[in-house]
């Protein structure tokens, strides 16, 4: 984390497609933000033009979850430690963070939980996991579906894939804690 905050503007992003038509971005330079990981860090976050649509897209690594202060390793860490049982005043002082934002994340996953139960599952299935005794809490099941797709992927790409939550965010376009209520707009699109 400290050493992509130091790398500031000098970040390089490889070539990179418009979720909305396909086709190639282009460098629109990019914008400072936050980015807390028990420590605040000033990071700079490229942006990208598709010259087809016209659209612009902040092109964020896998540390980032959209719309998110906390990086997702802290973010994930909490909600794994909530769905097992910890309470959320303890995991809010453990994790450094306002309770409200714990209760945010974990409302936000609860609410999502179904459709992202629904993206793990099938990947992992695809990826070749049976996915066995899965636990019958929604949230819990789309924890496990999650472990077990990263596990597969990890065994294909072998040192090619970072840790679970960076594969989470990933998978997910950075909007696993969306908001947004429009399958087109969230995780349950197609993949191109």
């Amino acid at each position: 984390m400290a050493e992509y905050a130091a790398a500031g503007r000098s970040i390089e992003v490889p070539a990179q497609v418009c979720p909305d038509c396909g086709r190639a971005l282009t460098g629109w330079s990019g914008y400072w933000r936050w980015l807390r990981d028990r420590v605040a860090h000033h990071v700079w976050v490229r942006r990208g033009r598709c010259p087809a649509c016209r659209s612009t897209h902040a092109l964020l690594p896998d540390l980032i979850h959209e719309r998110r202060l906390d990086t997702v390793d802290v973010i994930g860490v909490a909600l794994a430690r909530s769905i097992g049982g910890q309470g959320m005043r303890r995991l809010a002082v453990a994790m450094d963070v306002p309770l409200s934002t714990a209760r945010g994340w974990r409302t936000r996953h609860r609410a999502r939980a179904p459709a992202l139960l629904a993206r793990f599952a099938g990947l992992a299935i695809r990826l070749g996991d049976g996915l066995a005794d899965l636990p019958t809490t929604v949230e819990a099941a789309a924890m496990a579906a999650l472990a077990a797709a990263w596990s597969r992927a990890r065994d294909r790409l072998r040192d090619g894939i970072g840790g679970m939550w960076r594969f989470w965010n990933g998978v997910c376009g950075g909007r696993a804690l969306a908001t947004n209520t429009d399958p087109r707009l969230g995780i349950i699109r197609s993949s191109r």
